[in-house]
């Protein structure tokens, strides 16, 4: 059974998970995307206890949460077109792809010493991250291809036949995984889409050329099935169906099961996704899940690319 408590700064909480994290434990950690699951990323013993847990074939990489640029600069090496984007986005919800500078950071948790680095933007996890010292390894609270958590909630359920601490620190601020890029001899892929666009990220590197290889499959969200519940999801559904939960974005309709956003804000409907993908997953008056159509832009594109994955 997990042991879920409410996050706050007390000297002896900081202690619990520092020791845990030392002792090669994993702890379940808010970030501003999504809940974490985290392992110190010095140790290939807690990165092992990662993929076993969450079920994770051995080829994705982690992402390492770094607790500031001094951190960042002493194990990975930052060079000019990525620390442009680090002092524009970090702490936030970009992950860079970097190369491997120290050798504590093990090497077959790399790819040709590749590593995709981010610092969080939530104070109570960079406190975590200071406090141990190490850049923590932390992919998302699931099983391997399953929803992505919001809320402690949502992470206890995937694990409740553990003993896994989670830390609640409410409801993530964006509620999707961040934008994964990597820069190339001046060309620029984005591997994943987030919160973080490419128009945001050209505004920073107007001279950036865009690549695309397609080819990806290393690193955090590149399968082809992902972010999916167990009932399954149509897209693009304008009217609601029966036995289905329709997630319904913009104008109220009187069958809708949730609304994403009533407004039509995608930053909304970011943030209420995986949630209400969760809530009618677990809805035994339906059979399905129908999602209304959500614009492509902003972040309504990382939205579109979850959905997909989930969907098919």
């Amino acid at each position: 059974m997990t042991i879920i408590v409410k996050k706050n700064y007390s000297p002896s909480l900081f202690k619990i998970i520092k020791e845990k994290l030392n002792n090669l434990e994993l702890v379940s950690l808010p970030t501003e995307t999504v809940y974490g699951l985290a392992g110190l990323g010095t140790k290939i013993e807690s990165a092992k206890k990662i993929y076993k847990l969450k079920k994770r074939p051995l080829h994705k990489k982690l992402i390492f949460h770094c607790s500031d640029m001094k951190m960042v600069k002493k194990f990975f090496f930052l060079d000019q077109e990525n620390e442009i984007l680090a002092k524009r986005f970090w702490p936030g919800p970009l992950t860079l792809i970097l190369k491997r500078k120290s050798l504590q950071i093990p090497k077959s948790l790399t790819i040709n010493n590749d590593c995709a680095v981010r610092i969080p933007k939530n104070d109570f996890t960079i406190e975590v991250i200071k406090k141990v010292g190490l850049p923590l390894i932390m992919p998302s609270a699931n099983r391997f291809k399953k929803l992505s958590p919001i809320n402690a909630k949502m992470v206890s359920d995937q694990f409740k036949d553990t003993n896994l601490l989670i830390i609640d620190g409410g409801k993530c601020k964006i509620g999707l995984e961040s934008t994964l890029v990597r820069i190339l001899k001046n060309k620029l892929e984005i591997i994943r889409p987030g919160k973080i666009s490419l128009s945001q990220i050209k505004k920073v590197l107007p001279y950036i050329n865009l690549f695309n290889n397609n080819k990806e499959k290393f690193f955090p969200g590149t399968s082809k099935k992902h972010y999916s519940p167990n009932k399954q999801i149509y897209l693009n559904i304008k009217h609601p169906v029966d036995k289905s939960a329709y997630l319904n974005f913009g104008k109220k309709h009187n069958k809708e099961f949730k609304n994403l956003s009533e407004k039509g804000s995608l930053n909304e409907a970011a943030k209420n996704l995986y949630h209400f993908i969760f809530l009618a997953d677990q809805n035994k008056d339906f059979k399905t899940i129908s999602i209304a159509p959500i614009p492509n832009r902003d972040i309504g594109e990382a939205i579109n690319d979850r959905l997909k994955r989930a969907a098919r």
